[in-house]
């Protein structure tokens, strides 16, 4: 039998996005579409691109999926009252925030965050990977905007929105039979800029490899840093997954130092390989890490450097931090949940 098609869009190819193709590929005839916003000055034809595809082509669709909502949604969901083909966005994170202390998230932009919730409000269903996006309270630095994720962004929206959390190969991320480097610390990040740099916490990195000298830290993905390297702290930058799957079962520990993060997945990925979590007490962290780890709750160097002497007692194996995962965000529950989602969509 011919396969419904199915238009995925999205802003960057990443590695989420390629993995809801291939789930969606099993049932689906999927087109994939590129929304291009890498230079600001571009945007004009890359609206004016996705208009003409969208108007051409939208009506051979049975579903249109977008991973995020803000610029790459608003024509689709204008389409959507046009054709009746049900749009469905998969808020990621930046979508569902506001954080201008570190300028961060669409709603820090006032033109972004509009396009953002005019998406959310028209669309026809809202899966976030997880469900502090819909709402929740925001406590790991001072910050204006307590309240975070669609719901405090636009208090009346109407469209259902229903948790979708990432899911993972448990077959492929594996504890492997090597030796783990003891008090070895990793993260696998992405942090070229001032931004990123303290989003993703490398400056609570430096600190920590400063602070113990003799314990190890590593940091895999491309990263300029702010300060000095310390000697013990390694720079590796991108690897591909087959190697990453070996760096992560050198080490014993996994740092996931984010001041915002929906459900990251290298945290994930290192788990199943068997590194005990250390992460920081925003969106889907604490759900991930469950009581097979550590959480930072506050951004405080005096709380992280403490919560790093409390290892000395570890008694958290490898396989519990692999079982949080397996046991709650398999890649299989994903699917499940996927398919039952978006075929309730008419």
């Amino acid at each position: 039998m011919k396969k419904d098609k199915i238009l995925m869009m999205y802003v960057g190819f990443a590695t989420f996005v390629k993995r809801d193709i291939e789930i969606l590929s099993t049932r689906y005839q999927v087109d994939n579409c590129h929304f291009n916003t890498s230079k600001k000055y571009f945007l004009p034809v890359t609206f004016l691109k996705q208009f003409f595809f969208l108007l051409f082509r939208m009506k051979t669709y049975k579903k249109v999926i977008i991973q995020s909502s803000g610029y790459v949604s608003f024509l689709p969901v204008i389409f959507n009252k046009i054709f009746k083909v049900p749009v469905i966005i998969i808020a990621i994170g930046t979508d569902c925030a506001k954080l201008p202390e570190i300028n961060y998230g669409a709603h820090s932009k006032p033109i972004l965050s509009w396009f953002t919730r005019f998406s959310f409000r028209n669309t026809n269903l809202i899966l976030p990977v997880h469900k502090s996006l819909a709402q929740s309270n925001y406590t790991y630095i001072d910050v204006a905007q307590k309240k975070q994720g669609i719901r405090a962004f636009d208090p009346q929206i109407k469209t259902p929105i229903i948790e979708l959390v990432n899911g993972y190969d448990t077959k492929k991320w594996q504890i492997l039979n090597i030796n783990r480097q003891e008090n070895s610390f990793l993260t696998v990040t992405f942090a070229l800029d001032n931004v990123g740099y303290y989003r993703k916490g490398i400056d609570l990195i430096v600190f920590l490899a400063n602070t113990f000298p003799a314990y190890h830290f590593t940091i895999v993905g491309q990263v300029n840093l702010q300060e000095t390297c310390p000697q013990n702290l390694t720079l590796i930058n991108n690897v591909p997954q087959d190697e990453l799957l070996n760096i992560y079962n050198k080490h014993q520990y996994y740092l996931q130092l984010s001041m915002f993060e929906g459900f990251p997945n290298a945290l994930c990925e290192a788990m199943l390989c068997g590194c005990i979590p250390i992460g920081s007490a925003v969106a889907g962290i604490p759900d991930i890490i469950g009581d097979q780890g550590y959480l930072l709750k506050r951004k405080d160097k005096k709380a992280l450097a403490e919560l790093i002497k409390v290892l000395e007692n570890n008694t958290i194996l490898p396989e519990d931090s692999r079982n949080q995962i397996t046991q709650n965000f398999s890649i299989e529950r994903r699917i499940q949940e996927f398919f039952k989602f978006i075929n309730h969509v008419k």
